[in-house]
């Protein structure tokens, strides 16, 4: 299936859930911050301040024990905070 637009698979916002007071309750303001989440959003992004990619769509997502890898560098692995 293909996205009305090529902006459609733009990445707009990627967040790290670090509120160990924050709770899931299907308000996605609130879940994209419970501590262990990782939280991706894709399409338009012009809300934001500096965005600048235009879609039809703006989809948000959150993810649960997620493992995060930049480069070599282990952030987050199984929903757990890894110290610096």
């Amino acid at each position: 299936m293909e996205a009305a637009d090529k902006n459609a698979y733009n990445i707009a916002e990627l967040g790290i859930g670090t509120n160990p007071k924050a709770r899931l309750n299907g308000n996605v303001l609130e879940d994209e911050k419970v501590l262990g989440t990782v939280h991706i959003a894709v399409g338009d992004n012009t809300s934001f301040t500096g965005g600048h990619m235009r879609s039809n769509i703006h989809l948000d997502g959150i993810l649960l024990q997620p493992t995060v890898k930049i480069g070599e560098r282990l952030l987050m692995q199984n929903g757990k905070l890894l110290g610096a």
